[in-house]
C-alpha cells in the first residue's frame, strides 16, 4: 500500500517539477506577494496633500498655516482662494479641488481648511472660531489620516494662542509654547498598546496573507494535480489500478501537503525576518494546526477537481471560491464589523478559523484552552469536506468503470 501511494506521488512531483512555470509561482509567488502586500500596508500615510483657504489673512492664520505644514502627514499644495473664487458655485470648485490629479504622479488634493474671516479676532478673545474641513471622502484611509493630523494641530494650536492671550490679559508673563505643550503631554491619558505596540498595520494583514498563501497553494496544487489527469484522459488509467480510492487520494495529496507545508514555512520566516512579527506562542503548536489545516483544504482542491474536468475549469472555480473566503473570512477586513447573519455563516469556512488560529499563536501567545472551538470547527468542517470528497471521487471512478 504504502508503495503504491508514494509511487503516486513521485508522479505528481515529477509533473510539478517540469512545469517550470507552475513551479516557479508555487517557490516563489506566496514569498514575493507577502513581501509586496506587507510593505504596501505596513507604510506609514505621510504627505497628504492639503489645500488651505485663509480668509483672515492675519499673523495667527499664518502661524496656523505652518503648524500644519510641520506635520509629517499633511503637505501644502497652494493657495485655495483661486480655485474657490474662480468658480461660480462651491460644489464645482470643490471638484476641481479633488479631481484634479493624475491619481500616479501628481494624487489629488485630500484636504482643504478653510480659516473664516475674524479668525485671530475670536482667537484671543478666548472664543473657540470654527475651521471648516472639506475631506475627499473617494479615499477613505487617506481622508481619515489627514482629519486626525488637521484636528490634532489645530487644537494644540489653539490651545497654545488662547493660553497665552488669556495670560496678557490678566497681567501676567505668558508661558512658553514649550510649556504649554509639556502641560499638555502631563494631561493626556497613558496609552498601552499589546500585542503590537507600534499598531502597524502589516502586523494585521501579513498574517492574514500568510494564511491565505497556506490556503491558496495548498488547493491549487490538490485540485490541478487530480483535473490534470482528467484533461489529458490519463483518469481512465486509475480505474484499472490495483488501487483503492484513500490511496489515490492519499498519494495525490503528499505534494501539495508538502509544497503548502514549504511555503508556509517560508512565509513564516519571511514574517518575522522582514516585517518583525514575532511567534509569541508555541511553534510546534502552530505547526501542528497548520498540518491539521492543509488536510482541510485538500478535501476542498479534490472535491473542486471533481467538478472540472480541466485544469482552467479548476482554476475558474477556485477563483469564485477564494473570492467569498477573503470577503467572509476577516481577510481584509474584520469579520466582527460584519452584519450578524455574515459573521454567523463566515463560521462555515474553513480559512476564518485558521487565521483566528494563527493571529492568536503569533501575536497573543494563547493555546488549545481559548482555540479549541476553532479547533473543533476545523474537525467537523474537515470531517464533513473530506467524506464529501470521498463519495464524489468514488462515484467519479464508479460512473467512469
Amino acid at each position: 500500500m504504502l508503495y503504491r501511494i508514494l509511487n503516486i506521488a513521485w508522479k505528481d512531483m515529477l509533473h510539478l517539477w517540469h512545469n517550470r512555470a507552475l513551479l516557479a509561482m508555487v517557490i516563489f509567488g506566496a514569498a514575493t506577494e507577502l513581501l509586496i502586500v506587507g510593505w504596501a500596508t505596513g507604510s506609514k500615510v505621510n504627505d497628504l496633500k492639503m489645500v488651505v483657504t485663509d480668509h483672515d489673512n492675519t499673523a495667527t492664520s499664518q502661524h496656523l498655516i505652518e503648524t500644519l505644514r510641520e506635520t509629517d502627514t499633511l503637505k501644502l499644495n497652494q493657495d485655495g482662494n483661486n480655485v474657490l473664487e474662480k468658480h461660480n458655485s462651491r460644489d464645482a470648485a470643490l471638484d476641481d479641488l479633488f479631481t484634479g490629479g493624475n491619481f500616479i504622479f501628481n494624487p489629488d488634493n485630500i484636504l482643504l481648511v478653510e480659516i473664516p474671516k475674524g479668525f485671530e479676532e475670536a482667537l484671543t478673545s478666548g472664543k473657540q472660531p470654527e475651521i471648516d474641513l472639506t475631506l475627499n471622502g473617494a479615499n477613505s484611509l487617506a481622508s481619515t489620516t489627514a482629519r486626525r493630523a488637521a484636528e490634532e494641530a489645530i487644537y494644540t494650536f489653539g490651545t497654545i494662542v488662547m493660553t497665552q492671550s488669556l495670560a496678557e490679559t490678566q497681567g501676567v508673563e505668558p508661558p512658553t509654547k514649550e510649556a504649554i505643550l509639556a502641560a499638555l503631554d502631563q494631561t493626556q491619558p497613558n496609552v498601552t498598546v499589546r500585542y503590537n505596540e507600534e499598531l502597524d498595520r502589516a502586523h494585521y494583514t501579513a498574517p492574514s496573507e500568510a494564511a491565505f498563501v497556506l490556503y491558496i497553494i495548498t488547493i491549487m496544487i490538490a485540485a490541478f494535480m487530480l483535473a490534470r489527469e482528467r484533461e489529458y484522459g490519463t483518469f481512465e488509467q486509475l480505474l484499472v489500478m490495483p488501487m483503492r480510492p484513500i490511496e489515490i487520494i492519499i498519494g495525490k495529496a503528499i505534494p501539495a501537503l508538502f509544497i503548502g507545508f514549504a511555503n508556509f514555512l517560508l512565509v513564516l520566516a519571511e514574517m518575522n525576518v522582514v516585517f518583525g512579527i514575532p511567534v509569541r506562542g508555541s511553534l510546534l503548536l502552530l505547526l501542528v494546526l497548520a498540518a491539521g489545516y492543509l488536510f482541510v483544504e485538500l478535501g476542498r482542491g479534490f472535491m473542486v477537481a471533481m467538478l472540472s474536468r480541466t485544469q482552467n475549469q479548476a482554476l475558474l472555480i477556485i477563483m469564485l471560491i477564494a473570492f467569498v473566503d477573503i470577503t467572509f473570512a476577516g481577510y481584509a477586513v474584520p469579520v466582527e464589523s460584519m452584519p450578524r447573519i455574515m459573521q454567523i455563516l463566515s463560521n462555515f469556512l474553513p480559512i476564518r478559523h485558521w487565521m483566528i488560529i494563527l493571529r492568536g499563536i503569533l501575536q497573543k501567545d494563547i493555546g488549545l484552552s481559548v482555540l479549541w472551538p476553532q479547533l473543533l470547527w476545523l474537525v467537523v468542517l474537515g470531517i464533513i469536506i473530506n467524506s464529501t470528497t470521498l463519495w464524489f471521487f468514488r462515484r467519479s471512478l464508479s460512473n467512469q468503470g
